[in-house]
């Protein structure tokens, strides 16, 4: 079990840990575990299909909430339900006026920050205290970079043909969040494009656009700032719950 969890540690993967901490239930001893993975698999168990039942909804709803808690699940019987996950890292395709106070808020709110840009003024590691900066083209960049369901991913570069580079990369693999900043019109020519190019139309609905949560922002740290609340909200609350927020105002 150690071995596996290992295992999962190194592919990024988000999973319960369900370990009994105490019991006086025949045959099932302390230390016993339990994976739950973030797509609902089951891994252990107790061999007590009915325990093993309670265990795996518990394990889910810790998903959910990203609580870590200890429950009783039945008289004589604790479990200790863990969030096992790697930290979140945001990925920003561009090193414009709006990644400097992404960057810093975004690390703020404990995302690990790496900004990619072509530019090597631009992608100065000195304006990016604390994170990661990539001066190269953003094909070889994003090609290079571990990108996986731990992952979000914002595009702010300065024209369209840097954002379908971007998302070509981008959207085939499967991450948690994936937003692009500019005009309707200019969004609506990069997902043409990239619907063009065979990515799936599914896969397309996906990309947050326009990007950040809508609170009237205008000024670069008020967009840093909607986009951030934007991350948290798909963190904390899944992509669900953050695309109602925006169809509040019919976006």
């Amino acid at each position: 079990m150690i071995s596996r969890i290992t295992d999962l540690l190194e592919t990024s993967r988000t999973f319960c840990l369900a370990t009994v901490i105490s019991s006086s239930v025949k045959d099932i001893m302390p230390g016993n575990k339990t994976i739950v993975l973030d797509d609902g698999s089951v891994e252990g168990g107790t061999g007590n299909k009915q325990l093993d039942g309670l265990i795996y909804k518990y394990a889910i709803q810790a998903l959910r909430t990203q609580k870590k808690q200890i429950i009783d699940i039945v008289q004589g019987l604790s479990v200790f339900f863990d969030i096992i996950a790697q930290k979140a890292k945001l990925v920003i395709c561009g090193a414009g006026h709006i990644a400097k106070p992404l960057a810093q808020f975004a690390r703020k709110v404990d995302f690990s920050v790496t900004v990619i840009d072509d530019r090597t003024d631009s992608a100065d590691p000195s304006l990016f205290e604390g994170c990661e900066v990539i001066a190269d083209d953003f094909v070889v960049a994003l090609q290079n970079a571990n990108i996986n369901t731990s992952s979000f991913v914002v595009i702010i570069t300065r024209g369209h043909e840097h954002d379908t580079e971007c998302l070509s990369e981008i959207l085939p693999r499967k991450t948690a969040y994936v937003g692009l900043i500019g005009s309707r019109r200019r969004v609506g020519f990069v997902l043409e494009m990239l619907s063009n190019q065979g990515i799936p139309s599914d896969r397309l609905k996906d990309v947050f656009t326009p990007i950040g949560l809508p609170i009237g922002a205008e000024s670069p740290e008020e967009i840093a700032l909607s986009i951030t609340a934007e991350l948290v909200c798909v963190r904390r609350k899944t992509s669900v719950q953050a695309k109602k927020l925006r169809s509040v105002i019919g976006i």
